[in-house]
């Protein structure tokens, strides 16, 4: 009876528990939903054999339970809405650090009108440690200043209310916040400023971007990648095979969208417990906002259920790899589609294909910030995942894809990993295309490199190699911010590429090799 009682404590105590898989078996109790699960486990057990406390706190539990769910369902139709900030009970704060990974602090709700007013200290560097919490003692900029604090300013418009973390008890919210030096001035190194720096070079020209992204990630019921879910079953497109874990999906669709986050559709993917989540098209910062948080989202729902999904990018071997496909498009103010020319065969404009152009010439520099981890380049060799550098009209294979109709044009750069930070990957990929469309560079034929055709920009094979592509690319280190890259190239090469230096040999089989690297990235993506 003892497990009974524990799962009853558990979930009268927050609306987002979901008990591990074993216990559930024990109990009986295969659903996710918590009101299921409560209402049986009420059924289940005889309660006039127990104290009134204990009968009490049951029902007590399934009523808040239910009542919060409703409320939840009430919410998520009026989705967009901004919350009254100090309404939470707790704000976490945070910014993007270099890898794409949350960092800040929480605040209590006493404290929350001062923070929004004054923000708060932390350390300078906070965005800038190794993957691991290496620190960067080599960074000057941190040292000469004995490691002083900066200051996290939170933005009140991205606040938002994490429905993974909220209970019927407590409310907690989430705020973006812009990293600022001890005088108040921007820090250019913040990922997110970097992003919005490409942005502003748009609209200064007319222009904005909408655009989404595709996640792919994988769910394992192990903490290694041992177990992935689904059974170990390839799955893509299999709705009878996706049934088997159809809870766990709707509840975490649910609660993304109740939170806000612009989630779209979602599906099994081609290999064992791989599954793909996409966005729908948001303007500006907030497309690279969205899927940040998505991404944080997705992996503290699962953890509290005892799942364990990661966006690294190729976390077990032989299983195909992850991507983070970029769809975007650009529009005038007056809603006028840049990519689409109505009168051209193929529906692009010259603007679309110079960009594209722009994209093509870039692409070895590009990788270092798409596929920024070393294992992103086992990626390469994986699956559908481009080897190729090409671009063509709707094919699965290129590295730039263009979707036509006689409507509208958009592109997909196929480029980036699951691993990529969104904001690094949004402000190159800008940088990169508006370098086309500025220098007029001429767009090559869509479709793969015909024999005896001049052989174009290649895939660097390392991610020591891409770094060395990005350093040589004055253009994109000029529009990324040089600071950004220099900063970016010491952490990988002082950290990580060196760890792997140190921790893997030559004769090591590629699955011993995914291992290690597993080791290194999973806790963190």
């Amino acid at each position: 009876m003892k497990p009974v009682l524990r799962l009853l404590s558990c979930v009268c105590q927050s609306s987002t528990y979901r008990p591990d898989m074993a216990l559930r078996g024990r109990l009986g109790v295969k659903q996710t939903n918590t009101l299921s699960i409560l209402t049986a486990v009420v059924q289940k057990i005889p309660l006039q054999d127990f104290p009134i406390e204990t009968q009490l706190t049951a029902i007590t539990g399934l009523f808040q339970v239910s009542a919060y769910t409703t409320s939840i369902s009430e919410k998520s139709r009026r989705m967009g809405e901004k919350p009254d900030v100090t309404k939470f009970d707790y704000l976490q704060c945070s910014i993007p650090d270099i890898h794409g990974v949350p960092r800040g602090r929480v605040v209590p709700r006493h404290l929350i009108p001062r923070v929004l007013r004054d923000g708060f200290g932390l350390f300078q560097g906070i965005g800038n440690f190794g993957m691991n919490m290496e620190i960067p003692y080599d960074i000057e900029e941190y040292a000469s200043t004995h490691y002083a604090n900066g200051i996290i300013m939170p933005l009140p418009d991205t606040a938002f209310e994490m429905k993974w973390s909220s209970t019927p008890k407590r409310r907690i919210g989430h705020a973006i916040s812009s990293l600022l030096f001890s005088n108040g001035e921007q820090d250019p190194v913040c990922s997110r400023h970097t992003a919005q720096r490409q942005i502003d070079r748009l609209k200064k020209m007319g222009m904005k971007i909408k655009s989404a992204y595709e996640m792919e990630f994988m769910v394992f019921e192990s903490e290694d990648a041992s177990k992935p879910m689904g059974g170990g079953k390839k799955q893509y497109g299999n709705m009878e095979l996706l049934d088997e874990n159809l809870d766990f999906f709707l509840d975490l669709m649910d609660t993304l969208r109740d939170s806000g986050l612009p989630v779209e559709f979602f599906n099994n993917e081609f290999d064992e417990g791989q599954y793909e989540i996409t966005m729908e098209p948001r303007t500006g910062i907030e497309a690279a906002d969205a899927v940040f948080l998505a991404r944080y989202g997705i992996r503290a729902f699962s953890r509290r259920r005892g799942y364990n999904s990661t966006f690294m990018a190729r976390p077990a071997y032989p299983q195909n790899a992850n991507g983070f496909h970029l769809n975007h498009s650009l529009w005038t103010k007056d809603g006028k589609d840049v990519f689409f020319d109505e009168a051209d065969p193929q529906r692009l404009s010259v603007f679309a294909r110079q960009w594209i152009a722009g994209l093509l010439h870039h692409t070895p520099g590009l990788c270092a910030l798409f596929s920024p981890t070393v294992n992103c380049y086992q990626r390469f060799s994986s699956g559908l995942a481009p080897n190729t550098v090409y671009w063509n009209i709707d094919d699965r294979t290129c590295t730039f894809r263009a979707k036509t109709s006689s409507t509208g044009a958009y592109l997909e750069n196929r480029l980036p990993s699951s691993a990529c930070n969104p904001y690094l990957t949004l402000s190159a990929t800008i940088a990169a295309g508006l370098d086309g469309v500025e220098r007029k560079l001429e767009c090559p034929q869509p479709g793969p490199p015909k024999e005896g055709e001049k052989a174009g920009p290649v895939i660097p094979k390392t991610l020591d190699e891409a770094l060395d592509c990005l350093n040589k690319d004055t253009v994109l280190k000029e529009a990324v911010g040089a600071k950004v890259v220099d900063y970016f190239t010491l952490l990988k090469r002082q950290f990580e590429i060196k760890h792997f230096e140190n921790n893997a040999t030559p004769d090591m089989s590629k699955a011993e090799r995914i291992e290690i690297e597993r080791k290194y990235y999973m806790p963190y993506l």
